[in-house]
């Protein structure tokens, strides 16, 4: 008797064991999905506490939001390339741009999500931006970080600033997207 009873728990046990096998996720599962570089940058400013925020400005000149991150007309080559710090050949590697910057000094705090046009090509963009940004030369003093993460294959966030600002954002992107973020490059510009 005693043996019919373990018997029947051990098939219980790994009845319950391979049910549980099949259930795993799959990996879209734990993909993120992010509906915009727009939506990108605002999921992660909406997670600075107010007295962590101060006055920011998104988009471009045509099209300037106010205390949110917007989209940039990338069509504007000129405008894109002084603005974003992105050469005209990395510009090609992407199809949509939001941008959030400190609205009294763009060096204290300037991010970028680019949206690329083939995910393929994340590396190259990271590369070009680091590389761009590295060789600004600053009119009204120095950022003092420069951080670059892809998120979630498809995306490449670019910011930089004042250290402490740059360090909160890195934080709270990493906390918004989890796994789905990777940072690709931490640097000093001062």
């Amino acid at each position: 008797m005693k043996k019919r009873i373990i018997c029947a728990l051990l098939a219980v046990v790994m009845v319950v064991a391979l049910a549980a096998c099949g259930t795993a996720p799959k990996d879209d599962e734990n993909k993120v999905t992010i509906e915009s570089p727009v939506a990108l940058l605002d999921g992660v400013w909406g997670t600075f506490a107010e007295d962590e925020k101060f006055p920011v400005m998104g988009g471009d000149f045509e099209a300037a939001v106010n205390d949110a991150a917007g989209e940039f007309n990338i069509a504007d080559v000129e405008n894109a390339t002084a603005t974003l710090h992105i050469t005209e050949d990395s510009l090609k590697l992407v199809d949509k741009v939001a941008t959030i910057t400190h609205a009294m000094n763009a060096n204290t705090f300037s991010a970028a999500a680019y949206h690329l046009a083939d995910a393929a090509n994340a590396e190259a963009l990271v590369n070009s931006l680091k590389d761009s940004i590295k060789s600004t030369q600053w009119m009204c003093g120095f950022p003092d970080t420069l951080i670059i993460y892809t998120v979630a294959e498809n995306y490449v966030v670019a910011a930089f600033g004042n250290a402490e600002v740059i360090e909160s954002f890195k934080t709270k992107l990493a906390t918004v997207y989890g796994e789905g973020a990777t940072l690709n490059v931490e640097e000093s510009l001062a």
